[in-house]
C-alpha cells in the first residue's frame, strides 16, 4: 500500500509501432510524418486503406444495417405506424445515450408527421421502463412505444405495455439476458443471430440506422421525410460520453457529428456550452463533448429526472433553449458538488483500509451518497487506484444498495457482476461500466465475490505498466505537435488519445481549488504550462518549485485572443526517477 503523500513512480511501456524502418517507408508513401504513422500502427490501423479510412471517414463507409437483427420488424411497425397516423411513445434512459436516442427518435417521427408522446427514465424510479411509464402511455393513447438505451433487461415493464395492448421496438445496445425481452422488435446488435459485424454502436447510433432505413423506405414511395444527418451531433455526443469505442462505423458517425457541432449546432448544445464557458475560439472536439456536454446533459438523471436534457435537446430556439440550459446548468453545479464530496470520502476511506488496497477490485458504500453520483465516485476511484471499483449508496428503507461499476485494466465488469448473480437483486450494463442492486446484508459477500472474479479474469498487475506513445523534450512540444496529432482525431476509447512523457524543472506551482496542479515545466531551453486535473489532494504527491519532475501528458492546443498555445494535460507526475529514459525519443 502506497503512503498517503507518496508519488507512484509508474512502470512506462511504450506502444508498438513495429519496425521502425518500415514505419518511415510506409510514412513517406502515405505523405505522413513518422510520428503520424506511428500512433496509427500502435493503435490497430496499419493497412493503406484503413490508414485512409480512420484519416477521412465518410459516410458512404457505412456498412448497411439489413443484416442487423429486428430490423425488418422495426421497419414494418414504423411503418404500420406512419401508415395509420398512430400515436407513438418514445422513452429513453436517463444518461446522454438515452436522451439522445430519445431526441433522434422523437425528432424524426414527428418530421414525418406522427404524434409523439415522450418520457425519460426518472433517478427515484430506477432504471429503465417502468410499470408507471407503460400505464402513462396507454393514458396518453399510444399505440406503439419505442425504448431507447434500456428495455433488453425490463421483461415485466414490456410485459405490462403488451397486456395494455401496445406494441413495441427495443432499441438498445447493452447485454442481453437468457430472456428475451417480450417486445415486437429488438434491435441490438449484441442479440443472438445478429449479422451486423460491428457491435461497438450505442443506442443513438442504432437510432441514426433505423431513422436512415426508414427515410430510404419512404423515398421509395416518393414520401418525404427529414435528413437523418441532422441529428448526427447527438449521435457523436451519445457515442463520446457512452465510450463507445472510436472505430469503424463509430468513427464515421462521430467525425461527421463533431463537424455538424462546429458549424451548426442546435440551439440547446449551443446553449450549453455557453453556460460551460465553451463557446470560445477553442474548436468543438471529443474533449468538449466528454468534459463540457456530457457532464451537463447527465446531472438531471443523475439527480432525478432526465426531463430537462431531453427538452433542451428538442428546443428549436435560443429563446426556448436558455431557460432550460440555466436549468440543467443549475443542477450540474450540485452534481458536481456532491461528487466532488463523496469522491473525497471515498479515496480518503479506501487508502486507510489495507483490505481494499490489497484486493484487485474496490468496492465502497454509504447512505449519504446520492444514487446518481456513484458511476462518477467509481470512475474516479478506477482511476485514482488503478483497479475496478464498484460503488454503492445505501437505501437503508428499502433495504437495498444501488451503484455502479467502472472497469480498469481491460475488465469485463459486467462480466465480473455475471458471476456475482446469486448475490445480486439485479445488474445489467457492458464491459467499461455497469450497475447493479444488492441487498444490504449482501454488501461484504458481494465486495468479496467481485473481488475475485476481476482478479480470475485477468486484472491487471497491481503495478500497471502506463502505455505512452514515446518521449519528447520539453522544447520540441509546440503548436506543430498539436495540429500534427489533432489531424488523427477524434480519440477515445478503441483508439487511444495520444500520451507521451516528458521530464524538465517546475518554475512554478499552484493547487486549484484544492484538487488540480497547474505548473510551468522547464528543460532549460524551453518552458510550458500545463495542468493536472484532480492531481492534488488525499494521498497525492505535489511537486514544489525546484523538484525535478517527470510527467505523462496528452498535448493540447489552446486559443486565446487569437493566439494559439502548445500546453499540457498533465495526466500523472512523480519525482525525476529515469522511468522515462528507456521510451523512443520523438524529437524533430
Amino acid at each position: 500500500m502506497t503512503p498517503p503523500g507518496a508519488a507512484t513512480i509508474p512502470a512506462l511501456a511504450q506502444r508498438d509501432a513495429g519496425d521502425e524502418a518500415d514505419v518511415a517507408v510506409q510514412a513517406a508513401r502515405l505523405g505522413l510524418s513518422v510520428l503520424e504513422l506511428r500512433m496509427l500502427r500502435s493503435r490497430g490501423v496499419r493497412e493503406d486503406a484503413a490508414i485512409a479510412r480512420t484519416l477521412a471517414p465518410k459516410l458512404r463507409d457505412l456498412r448497411p444495417p439489413e443484416q442487423m437483427a429486428g430490423f425488418p420488424a422495426a421497419l414494418d411497425l414504423l411503418a404500420w405506424a406512419g401508415r395509420r397516423r398512430v400515436r407513438v411513445g418514445v422513452f429513453g434512459d436517463y444518461d446522454v445515450d438515452g436522451v439522445c436516442t430519445a431526441a433522434i427518435l422523437a425528432g424524426f417521427l414527428e418530421g414525418i408527421g406522427l404524434q409523439v408522446v415522450t418520457r425519460v427514465a426518472h433517478r427515484d424510479a430506477g432504471y429503465g421502463l417502468s410499470d408507471v411509464d407503460a400505464d402513462a402511455f396507454a393514458a396518453a393513447g399510444v399505440q406503439l412505444v419505442l425504448v431507447g438505451d434500456t428495455g433488453t433487461s425490463d421483461i415485466a415493464a414490456l410485459e405490462r405495455v403488451r397486456a395494455r395492448g401496445m406494441r413495441s421496438v427495443v432499441i438498445d445496445h447493452h447485454q442481453v439476458p437468457e430472456q428475451m425481452p417480450p417486445c415486437d422488435a429488438l434491435i441490438n446488435p449484441h442479440q443472438a443471430g445478429c449479422g451486423f459485424p460491428f457491435k461497438g454502436l450505442c443506442s443513438a447510433g442504432v437510432a441514426f440506422y433505423l431513422c436512415a432505413s426508414l427515410r430510404t423506405q419512404l423515398a421509395a414511395r416518393e414520401e418525404r421525410a427529414p435528413d437523418p444527418r441532422g441529428w448526427l451531433d447527438l449521435v457523436a455526443i451519445a457515442t463520446i460520453c457512452d465510450m463507445m469505442p472510436l472505430v469503424d462505423e463509430n468513427r464515421v458517425l462521430v467525425h461527421r457529428g463533431l463537424a455538424l457541432l462546429r458549424t451548426a449546432p442546435r440551439p440547446g448544445v449551443r446553449a450549453l456550452l455557453e453556460r460551460a464557458g465553451a463557446w470560445n475560439e477553442n474548436p468543438i472536439d471529443e474533449t468538449t463533448v466528454g468534459f463540457k456536454i456530457g457532464p451537463r446533459l447527465n446531472a438531471p438523471g443523475r439527480l432525478g429526472a432526465a426531463d430537462p436534457s431531453l427538452r433542451l435537446l428538442r428546443a428549436r430556439t435560443a429563446a426556448e433553449a436558455g431557460p432550460v440550459s440555466e436549468q440543467v446548468e443549475g443542477l450540474n453545479h450540485q452534481r458536481r458538488t456532491l461528487s466532488q464530496r463523496a469522491v473525497e470520502e471515498a479515496v480518503a476511506r479506501v487508502l486507510v483500509d489495507p483490505v481494499q488496497m490489497a484486493r484487485r477490485a474496490i468496492c465502497v458504500a454509504d447512505p449519504t451518497w446520492a444514487p446518481g453520483v456513484v458511476g462518477l465516485v467509481a470512475g474516479a476511484l478506477a482511476e485514482r487506484l488503478m483497479k475496478p471499483a464498484m460503488v454503492l449508496a445505501i437505501d437503508a428503507p428499502a433495504g437495498v444498495a444501488r451503484g455502479s461499476v467502472r472497469s480498469h485494466g481491460g475488465v469485463d465488469v459486467r462480466a465480473a457482476l455475471a458471476a456475482c448473480a446469486p448475490l445480486l437483486e439485479r445488474f445489467g450494463g457492458h464491459r467499461e461500466a455497469a450497475g447493479l442492486t444488492v441487498r444490504i446484508d449482501r454488501i461484504d459477500a458481494v465486495a468479496e465475490a467481485f473481488a475475485a472474479a476481476c482478479d480470475a479474469a485477468g486484472q491487471a498487475p497491481e503495478a500497471p505498466r502506463d502505455e505512452v506513445d514515446g518521449r519528447f523534450a520539453v522544447a520540441s512540444i509546440d503548436v506543430e505537435l498539436g495540429r500534427r496529432i489533432a489531424a488523427l482525431a477524434p480519440f477515445g476509447v478503441g483508439f487511444s488519445p495520444p500520451r507521451f512523457a516528458t521530464a524538465g524543472r517546475v518554475e512554478s506551482v499552484r493547487v486549484l481549488k484544492e484538487r488540480h496542479v497547474s505548473l510551468r515545466l522547464s528543460d532549460g531551453r524551453a518552458a510550458i504550462e500545463g495542468i493536472g486535473f484532480g492531481l492534488a489532494g488525499p494521498g497525492l504527491w505535489t511537486p514544489a518549485v525546484g523538484d525535478a519532475i517527470e510527467v505523462v501528458f496528452v498535448p493540447v492546443l489552446d486559443v486565446f485572443r487569437g493566439q494559439t498555445r502548445a500546453r499540457l494535460h498533465i495526466e500523472r507526475l512523480w519525482p525525476a526517477s529515469g522511468a522515462t529514459q528507456g521510451l523512443t525519443t520523438l524529437d524533430g
